[in-house]
């Protein structure tokens, strides 16, 4: 029996990396600006990361499923993460800081797949709920949101990337705490390659992971311009944490009742629902609202980001193959990332060229993973499933 219940561990796993992520994406184009990156050098520095990441996030889940360890691997790689984000700090130069940037996603992006797998399992075996346990990242994430706007009032940007590595710090250690690490099980000869695995995943599954990867990359231009244009409007640090929280508070209220929810409408529709609220809200950006409508702008992101990650997770677990949990979560994700990478590598020129217009495209986006994700539903195994929670 662990001393720490598992709840309890992996919710603080979850705080960890999330407080990161609730630094980096609403103020590391922050930290880029007051490093004289231009518009299109802050979008291609984005991307960097994004891009090393689509060789090295199928790996580590693939890596996870295959030894049977993934508190070990969940240890190994918040420990390297902290290690890179100290380049990422003291880089000498802007080459050296994309390289030490780009070796940081490797290894802190394929850990949320890991552990969104690991606590997968851990609801199959009635020890955790997903929703609730995962609501932690989502409350971290606001508490990194806000604390960056606090702590760029006193002290210097450089402290911003030393939160992270706190955060990456914190998720090891809870790692610690995590059941003790299953012995890899023998698993059944198989054809071997890329294309094998992905003939084995059902066609509702690859149709449901791309409208997830649209959805999901339609908030490329906002977390690479959001914070900048706020700026712009003359909204102060704080404010611009405070937008970032609204949204995530909203997530926060979504995943308490996660599990009841998922069950309710199933995996597809909750996909659908990321998508239309995804159209609703960058069609609304589109069009530069005032300053006053923002916060009802941001609660949406329960929508576009909530639903969808919801319906991701679910959907995989409902239908990716035995013994593939982890793999199947980082095929997932690395499909978001293929998109994500794209979409933020086109965010500068659009930028620059269309200014908030530029959210159009992002509303396409959405829009496009709404349709997929009526083509998932149509497609789904019959009988369908119950919804197993969120």
């Amino acid at each position: 029996m662990p001393a720490v219940a598992p709840r309890h561990s992996i919710a603080v796993v979850y705080a960890g990396l999330f407080f990161g992520i609730g630094v980096y994406l609403p103020f590391f184009p922050v930290w880029l600006t007051g490093r004289d990156f231009s518009a299109s050098m802050i979008g291609f520095a984005l991307a960097v990361p994004m891009a090393v990441r689509l060789a090295t996030m199928p790996l580590g889940g693939l890596l996870a499923d295959r030894t049977g360890r993934p508190r070990a691997t969940l240890i190994g790689y918040a420990l390297a993460t902290a290690c890179c984000f100290v380049g990422v700090v003291l880089a000498p130069d802007a080459a050296l800081m994309l390289v030490a940037l780009g070796l940081a996603a490797s290894f802190w992006q394929p850990s949320l797949p890991v552990l969104d797998a690991y606590t997968v399992a851990r609801r199959a075996e009635g020890l955790v709920d997903y929703g609730r346990v995962r609501l932690w990242g989502s409350l971290s994430f606001i508490a990194g949101n806000l604390a960056s706007g606090l702590v760029l009032r006193v002290f210097p940007a450089d402290a911003l990337i030393w939160m992270i590595v706190a955060g990456s710090l914190v998720a090891a250690f809870a790692a610690c705490a995590l059941q003790p690490d299953a012995r890899p099980l023998p698993e059944p000869a198989r054809p071997r390659g890329a294309a094998s695995a992905r003939a084995r995943l059902p066609r509702a599954l690859r149709i449901g992971i791309a409208a997830a990867a649209l959805v999901q990359g339609s908030h490329a231009l906002l977390y690479a311009f959001g914070s900048i244009q706020w700026r712009e409007a003359g909204l102060s640090d704080t404010a611009i944490g405070g937008l970032w929280a609204v949204g995530v508070l909203a997530e926060v209220v979504l995943f308490r009742s996660g599990t009841r929810i998922t069950a309710l409408i199933g995996a597809e529709r909750l996909l659908l629902a990321g998508g239309l609220a995804g159209l609703a809200r960058f069609g609304a950006m589109a069009l530069d609202p005032p300053v006053v409508l923002l916060p009802f702008l941001q609660v949406l992101h329960a929508g576009t980001f909530g639903c969808t990650y919801l319906g991701t997770v679910e959907l995989v677990a409902r239908l990716a193959p035995a013994g593939r949990g982890a793999a199947t979560q980082a095929m997932a994700a690395w499909a978001v990332a293929i998109v994500m990478t794209g979409a933020t590598l086109a965010s500068g020129p659009l930028w620059q060229a269309l200014g908030p217009l530029a959210f159009a495209a992002s509303a396409l986006m959405a829009g496009g993973g709404a349709v997929l994700a009526l083509l998932a539903y149509a497609d789904r195994p019959q009988p369908q499933s119950a919804g197993s929670g969120g």
